[in-house]
């Protein structure tokens, strides 16, 4: 009996292992992503879709680790209020600077070498 709680605990340890690795790689390129894409468009895709997959990945690995509690739920609350607002507010940025035009355009190397 005590291998089989073993083996389900060294289970458990590898979904948290794998959700953390995977929410680390979406939230690093998240960063590289607002550094590196020229303008704001592309720095708010990356900014919506990694961002919003690596948080849900990692909350999943802390609900994985946590088990059934009451922290879980709450960590499940947080993960659907990210998955809503995240999209919402880019979307709400990028129309507002497609209707106002308020932002200027960031230069990049290939503008300066024309």
């Amino acid at each position: 009996m005590e291998l089989v709680i073993d083996f389900i605990h060294s289970v458990r340890q590898l979904f948290v292992f794998v959700f953390f690795i995977t929410g680390t790689y979406f939230l690093l390129s998240t960063t590289v992503g607002l550094i590196r894409f020229p303008n704001l468009y592309t720095r708010l895709h990356a900014g919506s879709k990694c961002l919003t997959a690596g948080g849900i990945s990692v909350f999943m690995g802390c609900i994985v680790l946590e088990g059934i509690s009451f922290v879980s739920l709450k960590l499940i609350v947080i993960m659907i209020f990210l998955f809503i607002t995240n999209p919402i507010a880019i979307h709400v940025f990028a129309s507002f600077d497609n209707n106002y035009n308020l932002i200027f355009k960031t230069f990049t190397k290939k503008d300066f070498d024309k």
